[in-house]
């Protein structure tokens, strides 16, 4: 019987360790929020990069086979990152600054046939990344329909302010957002647990772990 994960390997890796893997990244990334969602966002090319794209941000890839099929980029909230930066406005009281807190932006997966299993997946890679960096809880900018997802995944989240609008697409139409957390406690998030289990059995080499080039056993 086919297993959820059959096929699926991940890498986290940073651009000055495998700039190869980081450019397809940026280049998925183009197709995905600015060719297919619209977004008005910097491209260099046929790729999408802005200035959190540096020497601190890690980059997770899902792969399937060979073929890259999602994935997101990770920064420390203790160094600059997009959400409070950019939208300082959205968080009423203000947006954590610290180590066991991390940024999770660019999020996404190739919209395919096998969209809603390679999303799962990679929520499962997002959710080990954290436990991986000791995290204590992912921070993003994320659009409603979002919340809603995460909540019917039964995944708690907490918001810093009210959602608002901060721009338009290509098409003209408001982009609305919102900023929050995801805390990762278990005591506080019992949902998580599935997901972790995912992650744990997942293959993923951990090229830009703090001791150095290592495989994270399955």
């Amino acid at each position: 019987m086919p297993h959820l994960l059959d096929g699926y390997h991940a890498l986290i890796t940073r651009e000055e360790l495998d700039p190869a893997h980081v450019g397809a990244m940026l280049r998925l990334r183009k197709r995905l929020f600015v060719d297919h969602c619209g977004w008005l966002l910097t491209t260099v090319g046929d790729a999408e990069r802005d200035q959190f794209d540096c020497w601190y941000t890690e980059h997770c890839l899902l792969f399937s086979g060979v073929e890259l099929v999602g994935g997101f980029r990770a920064i420390r909230t203790d160094y600059p990152y997009l959400t409070a930066s950019v939208f300082p406005q959205l968080a009423v009281r203000g947006f954590p600054s610290r180590r066991d807190a991390w940024e999770i932006s660019r999020f996404g997966v190739l919209p395919d046939v096998a969209r809603s299993q390679t999303a799962r997946v990679t929520y499962a890679l997002m959710f080990r990344f954290a436990e991986l960096r000791g995290a204590k809880a992912l921070v993003a900018l994320a659009d409603l329909s979002y919340e809603r997802f995460l909540t019917r995944m039964d995944i708690r989240t907490r918001r810093y302010g009210p959602p608002q609008v901060i721009g338009n697409d290509r098409m003209g139409r408001p982009l609305t957002a919102l900023a929050g957390e995801i805390p990762l406690g278990l005591a506080d998030n019992p949902g998580l647990t599935k997901f972790l289990d995912l992650g744990r059995q997942l293959e993923i080499h951990d090229a830009s772990h703090v001791l150095g080039r290592s495989s994270i056993p399955a």
